[in-house]
């Protein structure tokens, strides 16, 4: 398998942030549509106050919208790697007194969603309110030779909240030493 998962984590005194605020639609960063300039400038991840002592920022920074937020030092290892067909979304990050931190963060927002979700060999649910919409999804399986071969790092459209990266790719971020990310086989994804 070429694809691996890809999401932000937290290690140690890592910060944790909860939901993106000042932006009604965070939603719609999951739904692979173009967002640059819709994006407000207050929009913002806060750490979490439930975590007082976790304060130091990594790489990527775990957030409960399960988006992938990272700093200028992966945007630019990723545009380095000619990564296509995504755009990074300046967004504020604060610390627990409500004050930017001074590093800049951008969300990955992936275009578009990719259709490859192997229906026969994974097993899910059907989201009742949703129907083109997968749940309770377990031994998840893609069909490799629907992801177009330019696409390195997207979200499926049917389990949006699945971040999929090219296996190679995720083997050069791990090398880079960047932190904040967890790498996991398709296999493992488990999500209700």
């Amino acid at each position: 398998m070429n694809y691996v998962l890809i999401e932000s984590t937290y290690e140690g005194d890592a910060a944790r942030f909860g939901n993106l605020q000042n932006y009604d639609d965070r939603f719609e960063l999951r739904k692979g549509i173009p967002l640059t300039g819709r994006i407000p400038s207050d929009a913002a991840y806060r750490m979490r106050d439930d975590y007082p002592d976790n304060i130091e920022l990594h790489e990527s920074l775990y957030n409960l919208d399960r988006q992938l937020v990272v700093n200028e030092k992966v945007k630019a290892f990723l545009d380095a790697e000619g990564i296509q067909h995504v755009e990074y979304l300046p967004m504020k990050v604060l610390n627990h007194k409500g004050r930017e931190v001074k590093e800049r963060y951008f969300i990955i927002n992936m275009l578009p969603l990719v259709d490859c979700i192997d229906l026969e060999q994974t097993q899910y649910e059907r989201n009742p309110l949703a129907p083109k919409k997968l749940m309770e999804v377990s031994n998840l399986t893609v069909i490799e030779e629907k992801i177009p071969a330019d696409f390195q790092l997207f979200r499926m459209d049917q389990v949006q909240s699945a971040i999929l990266i090219r296996r190679s790719l995720a083997e050069k971020l791990k090398a880079a030493g960047f932190r904040g990310f967890n790498i996991a086989e398709l296999s493992e994804f488990d999500a209700a």
